[in-house]
This record gives C-alpha cells, structure tokens and sequence, in this order.
C-alpha cells in the first residue's frame, strides 16, 4: 500500500510504502510521478518505507520500465527506512542512476525532507 504525505508540495513528492505493492497501486504511483515530471520537469521524491515493502512480480517489471523511462527526471531521491538493508540498497542504487540518492533513518525524516527542499 502506498499513501501521499502531506507534506508534499510541487515538485518535491513524498510518499509511504508499506506491505505488499499491486501492480494496480503501483500504476497510480507511477501516474502520479509522471504528472509531477510533466508539470515541473523533474521531481524531487521521498520515500518513507518502515518495515520492508514488498510487490508482485509484475509491479517490480513495471518499476523498471518506469526507471528507464524518467531516469533523468527525478533530481533527488531520499529513502527514509528503519532497516538498514533497504537503506545500504539506495546506497548501492545511487551508484546505477542519475538521481542524487540519500537514505535516512526514520528519526531523521525531518533532514531528508530539508534536502529535497533544499
């Protein structure tokens, strides 16, 4: 499941995910995205992920053609999780993409969103 956070204003895009991701959900996120880049160019995005989410096979193949398609629109790209794993994996991501990635802490949502604004 994934939710807007309120927070979010023009092109810097915040959202939480957590559980399982459907293909259905994943193609509103996506939409949303696609809009922001269509509106601004280029989008700022946070993404708070306590826990581990998890999605279907065909949401993950539909987050690769989206990477391919927008992988210069998305200027900064900040995950804030509670597990190491999923933050050491944007580490590792940063060094495949265009997009500045920085991971955070979840006690540390506050910096995160200071560096997208930023």
């Amino acid at each position: 499941m994934y939710q807007r956070l309120d927070r979010s204003h023009g092109n810097v895009l915040g959202y939480e995910i957590t559980g399982r991701i459907t293909e259905e959900e994943y193609q509103r996120l996506a939409g949303e995205l696609r809009a922001g880049i269509g509106e601004h160019g280029s989008v700022r995005l946070l993404v708070r992920a306590p826990g581990l989410p998890t999605a279907e096979l065909s949401a993950l193949d539909d987050d690769l053609e989206f990477a391919k398609e927008h992988l210069g629109d998305i200027e900064r790209y900040a995950v804030v999780s509670d597990r190491k794993l999923l933050r050491f994996l944007t580490r590792v991501g940063d060094r495949f993409v265009r997009a500045e990635s920085r991971e955070f802490a979840l006690e540390d949502e506050e910096a995160a969103w200071a560096w997208l604004e930023g």
